[in-house]
């Protein structure tokens, strides 16, 4: 059996789109080998999903003190040792990067290896790593127009079946005769400022127009947010990680959340208006062009961080809870933009390479 390696780690925003790929490469009978960060989320969700993991001992590359910047370049060396050691053992047909701390050494031992090496980037402002793995990969595919210059295709992030499997907006209700139903996300480490703002918010809106508040915490910070909801007098499901997206997406009419690149290509996908608050702290501000895509959709409004102010949010809110037709062309307007077959366009892209090194 023919054996992809795929390189992704760090974040859900690298995992979750190669994840997507990752079952449509099973689908199509190749074998899937994951090379990530032995320290990192994805050393538990990958096996967890039934992947072979491949671990090295490697961290980031930039940023840090004087320690770090001095041992950078030692990491990096013994990381691509590593890295050769794992392609030799397994032979991969081809390797396909979509960023975090392994795809550097990874993606080094694939060019050296000369097995043939695909990049996807899932940002609108590229990551240092494919960003510099670019020059030398076979192919490079990017999930939003304008991110690479030269010969790249655009074919959007992967996601995964289940929530390409959900029905798209316009045969689903948005309960005019039900309460809205918030769901609220702030990334897989959470976001303190949505955490804080939410209860405030919704305990500006009348009792009977208040939401239903399904809110996605972020590690170990379930309880401060709880208390936050308690101290305000509103109601809220309050977890960790959302575990099933579709039933999440499924039962949500409204979103609010950070617009990183896989968040923002899965609202596309299903087909959900969105309430987006970019990360303000990234220097190249990769979560404002990501949400720029999709507010260009008309399928998401943004709000500044420093203008996200519990009267405000509240305001947004009492206008959807009362214009549910409007919200449902958003959702719809959001759903035309999706790019649902974006995994079987990475494969396909992956099936012509192995087709060329063959001839």
């Amino acid at each position: 059996m023919k054996r992809v390696l795929i390189m992704a780690g760090g974040t859900g925003g690298h995992i979750f789109p190669a994840m997507a790929v990752a079952e449509t490469l099973q689908a199509e009978g190749y074998a899937v080998s994951w090379l990530g960060a032995n320290r990192g989320m994805e050393k538990e969700l990958v096996p967890k999903a039934g992947y072979d993991f491949q671990g090295l001992a490697v961290s980031a590359w930039q940023g840090g003190g004087l320690v770090r910047k001095v041992k950078a370049p030692i990491n990096l060396v013994s990381a691509l040792w590593q890295a050769l050691g794992i392609l030799k053992r397994l032979k991969p047909v081809a390797v396909i990067g979509f960023g975090g701390y392994a795809s550097a050494p990874g993606g080094l031992a694939a060019i050296l290896c000369r097995v043939p090496l695909v990049l996807h980037e899932q940002n609108g402002v590229p990551g240092l790593t494919n960003a510099r793995l670019a020059k030398r990969a076979d192919r490079v595919l990017q999930a939003f127009p304008d991110t690479f210059s030269g010969e790249v295709e655009v074919v959007g992030n992967p996601v995964r079946e289940a929530l390409r499997s959900l029905p798209e907006p316009a045969k689903r209700g948005v309960g005019g005769h039900r309460r809205l139903r918030l769901l609220v996300m702030g990334g897989s480490q959470g976001a303190k400022a949505l955490n804080e703002v939410i209860g405030p918010a919704v305990a500006t809106m009348t009792t009977g127009n208040q939401p239903e508040i399904w809110h996605q915490a972020g590690r170990d910070k379930v309880e401060p947010t709880l208390a936050v909801y308690r101290q305000s007098g509103v109601e809220a499901s309050v977890v960790e990680f959302v575990d099933d997206m579709a039933k999440a997406y499924g039962w949500a009419d409204l979103v609010i959340c950070r617009s990183g690149a896989s968040t923002v290509s899965e609202l596309a996908s299903v087909g959900l208006y969105s309430l987006l608050v970019p990360y303000p702290w990234h220097k190249d501000r990769q979560q404002y062009r990501n949400a720029q895509w999709l507010v260009d959709c008309q399928g998401a409004e943004v709000i500044d961080q420093n203008e996200l102010t519990a009267e405000r949010l509240g305001q947004r809110l009492a206008y959807w809870h009362s214009h549910r037709d409007a919200l449902k062309s958003g959702a719809t307007a959001a759903w035309r933009c999706g790019i649902r077959d974006s995994a079987q366009r990475v494969v396909r892209v992956v099936n012509e390479l192995i087709l060329e090194q063959a001839a």
